[in-house]
């Protein structure tokens, strides 16, 4: 049975998978997507990129990618979240290449009104909405940072730290700080806008995690995350970029 009547787009899409020590959701999260993704778009694939993780998460990896011809592993010594990333979408190869969470907040039916809409547009921003199992401290880190970027970077969308759909082509030719903490997403969509690209936004509601612990807001991530920021901020204000 089909979980939609049609598929919502014709482009094809690639879907990134950073994970770091995430045995607990991995496979949860990759037996999710492959159920649902090949009902939504014609074309896909799904590429997790092993961030030098300790636990069974390479080898939950390597079974997915040996078992899927969709699904390719890629293992890397632990270098952080902006790192992988740059791996993932470097080796995308369809129209379109998603970041989606390891920890299981965002499956392909919480993405889908990203998906149905992104042939419109170079960038797509999901919206979370209620973040149900946020402590104060992430509440104040998330939103003290879009209060951040609109003063350095004019940003006004409702919610920048979430689902990402880029047009492939234009987001890899993009120079991104690889040692930038979490920056990464956000580095993207400043660049898109001073480029005069397309950006829409859509709802992707937020799910608590399927199991593991959070990796992006220790004080290491987010100084190095801060240091991101302020290195763009100043390459745009003297000219550099």
């Amino acid at each position: 049975m089909r979980l939609y009547n049609t598929f919502v787009s014709q482009q094809s899409l690639s879907i990134v998978i950073p994970a770091y020590n995430e045995e607990e959701s991995l496979g949860f999260v990759l037996t999710d997507v492959l159920r649902d993704l090949p009902k939504a778009v014609r074309d896909y694939e799904v590429i997790i990129i092993d961030d030098g993780s300790d636990d069974k998460t390479s080898q939950i990896a390597s079974s997915f990618a040996k078992k899927n011809k969709h699904v390719r592993a890629i293992h890397q010594m632990h270098g952080g979240f902006n790192k992988a990333m740059i791996a993932g979408l470097k080796t995308a190869k369809k129209d379109y290449v998603a970041y989606m969470h390891a920890g299981g907040q965002d499956l392909i039916r919480d993405m889908i009104n990203c998906i149905r809409i992104m042939q419109d547009y170079d960038l797509i921003l999901g919206i979370r909405g209620k973040r149900i199992d946020y402590n104060l401290y992430r509440l104040l880190l998330s939103y003290g940072c879009l209060i951040l970027y609109r003063v350095l970077f004019g940003i006004t969308y409702e919610d920048v730290h979430w689902v990402y759909v880029w047009k492939t082509k234009e987001v890899q030719k993009l120079k991104l700080d690889p040692k930038g903490g979490v920056f990464l997403l956000v580095e993207t969509l400043v660049k898109f806008k001073r480029k005069g690209l397309k950006v829409g936004e859509a709802s992707s509601p937020y799910r608590p995690r399927y199991g593991g612990d959070n990796k992006n807001t220790s004080i290491d991530v987010i100084w190095r995350t801060f240091i991101s920021i302020f290195k763009l901020w100043w390459k745009i204000v003297t000219g550099k970029i």
